[in-house]
């Protein structure tokens, strides 16, 4: 039976917010924000000038246009002359940058002459078409899944729980058996729950996973057999090695882009200041749509309105066209210091 492909789309202001269903399931969750409109995303095509080369890294430096510079392995360019500092070309960009981390990419061909800049590359849905299919029907509606994705704790049908923590080197994941008395039937109920989260996450790179331990070479044998089922479906490169004596299962999964928890949290797991002020403009515009003709107030943290005070996307601009100005911000600080005089 072949899958019916979904994706909803909402144009909130600051942020486009994507869910791909298959049949009815929701499998991926996407937010590309305004502030990073001059991202080099993955599968985008730039003109570069290479800036710097790094032999002992077997690399070179490419400069986009825009900061950071897209980072090129040698390995990635098999069919490419002997590269130089000035030299034209272009390139594809295959993994986003990270913090810290320019873009890397892969060498298309060289070229003769052209600014440092992006030729190609589209919007959120020409994104999707090409991870997924051109027959996936899209349509518009809100995407109101987003909030509750990145949640750090999640419970195992079953009995028991995960916890998925961001460490600068790895993801770990670390199964709580809990009340449940199989160790074995926790760690097959588990594994379904691990891979969706990854996939709707987009969560990638080294990823270790902490199960309850198993002493019978069978049980070892048949969670491995189990874990490569749960991602056979994954459309992104997954390798899984058999359980360590010690109880944990490594694996790697191929990461082309940030994961929502990047995109949305700081380090800590935390919203950030950007997150917290894109969610209080959403329920305006909500409010603005269910109190037709309405003087709204927008209550939100200091920091959230600091941010938007700061920041240059024309957020204010875009709410006015869509509601009109008949809303203003405040704070619970600025209620206090009205109260007070």
């Amino acid at each position: 039976m072949s899958l019916k492909l979904r994706c909803v789309i909402e144009e909130a202001v600051g942020e486009t917010r994507a869910a791909v269903y298959e049949n009815k399931t929701l499998v991926e969750l996407y937010v590309r924000r305004w502030s990073d409109k001059n991202k080099a995303r993955a599968g985008d095509v730039f003109h570069g000038i290479v800036r710097r080369l790094d032999n002992g890294m077997g690399a070179a430096f490419i400069d986009l246009g825009a900061e950071p510079m897209g980072f090129l392995k040698f390995t990635m360019a098999p069919n490419a002359p002997r590269f130089r500092e000035g030299q034209r070309l272009e390139v594809e960009v295959t993994r986003e940058s990270e913090i810290g981390k320019g873009p890397v990419l892969r060498f298309t061909k060289l070229v003769d002459e052209g600014k440092p800049g992006k030729i190609s590359g589209g919007d959120i849905r020409d994104h999707i078409r090409g991870r997924f299919s051109k027959n996936i029907k899209f349509e518009t509606a809100r995407v109101n899944s987003i909030e509750e994705a990145c949640d750090r704790e999640i419970s195992i049908q079953g009995g028991g729980d995960i916890a998925i923590d961001f460490t600068r080197a790895l993801v770990a994941i670390d199964v709580d058996k809990g009340p449940a008395q199989s160790g074995f039937t926790v760690c097959q109920n588990v594994l379904p729950l691990i891979a969706s989260q990854m996939r709707l996450r987009g969560i990638g790179g080294l990823i270790v996973i902490d199960l309850p331990n198993l002493r019978q070479p069978k049980q070892r044998e048949k969670l491995y057999e189990l874990a490569q089922l749960a991602f056979e479906n994954d459309p992104n490169i997954v390798k899984i090695a058999p359980m360590s004596r010690f109880g944990t299962v490594e694996m790697t999964r191929s990461k082309p882009q940030a994961s929502l928890d990047e995109i949305l949290n700081d380090q800590y797991g935390r919203p950030t200041d950007e997150t917290l002020a894109l969610r209080a403009l959403r329920r305006l515009e909500l409010e603005a749509k269910t109190h037709a003709g309405a003087q709204l107030t927008l209550l939100l943290p200091e920091r959230a309105k600091l941010w938007l005070e700061g920041t240059d996307i024309k957020w204010h601009a875009e709410m006015t066209n869509r509601i009109g100005g008949r809303f203003t911000l405040q704070t619970h600080h600025d209620i206090d210091v009205k109260s007070d005089r």
